[in-house]
């Protein structure tokens, strides 16, 4: 047994149009709901199947009355679990009355050890998501529309500016701009990081 991963392009944040590195996410198989999972416990170990719904529906409740009157609840080495609050934003405690806190969360720790099993269980291979976008950016022609409505408000492009327009890379965006260039489209003023395009003119 394997778990599949993809790659993914990291999002640009600061918007420096640099390429940014790939990061792995899983590629989830499926869900494994509560009567799956009873079934392959009760494969594995032989307990009744009734005796672990029972048991299940147990542990669903306790947990539930523990955590909701404010105890942090271990379950084995999978971890642990609490609950948080919301409030008004108040700056006197006076201000502040039972009926206006809330449940905000229920929050889950993992355990340690279990993650260290997790980790130590999984066999990783590569994989292909059925559910990300394969698209391969704009054409050249939205370019040039993207382009044309920037350079209608402003004097002029840089290349920084272009990959944020479109979402291209740094070296993609270089190639493009320079076939633009090179089609009488577009022209370059300046050297080295200074370098900025604008539209040509007609003479």
């Amino acid at each position: 047994m394997s778990i599949q991963y993809d790659l993914y392009d990291t999002p640009d944040i600061q918007q420096t149009g640099d390429a940014q590195p790939l990061h792995p996410r899983v590629v989830f198989k499926g869900t494994v709901d509560q009567e799956e999972f009873l079934d392959r416990v009760h494969k594995f170990t032989g307990i009744s199947r009734s005796l672990l719904a029972g048991a299940m529906q147990s542990f669903q409740n306790e947990l539930r009355d523990l955590i909701a009157n404010g105890w942090i609840v271990e379950l084995g080495d999978i971890g642990y679990f609490s609950v948080s609050l919301k409030g008004p934003r108040v700056m006197k405690k006076k201000d502040v009355h039972a009926q206006s806190i809330e449940l905000k969360n229920v929050n889950f720790r993992v355990g340690s050890q279990f993650k260290k099993e997790v980790g130590q269980q999984m066999r990783l291979e590569r994989g292909e998501s059925m559910t990300r976008h394969h698209g391969k950016g704009h054409s050249e022609e939205e370019c040039l529309t993207i382009i044309n409505q920037h350079l209608n408000k402003y004097p002029c492009l840089t290349r920084t500016d272009y990959c944020r327009l479109t979402g291209h890379d740094k070296k993609r965006a270089l190639k493009e701009l320079n076939a633009f260039i090179e089609r009488g489209l577009l022209i370059r003023y300046g050297t080295g990081k200074q370098v900025v395009y604008a539209k040509k003119t007609e003479s």
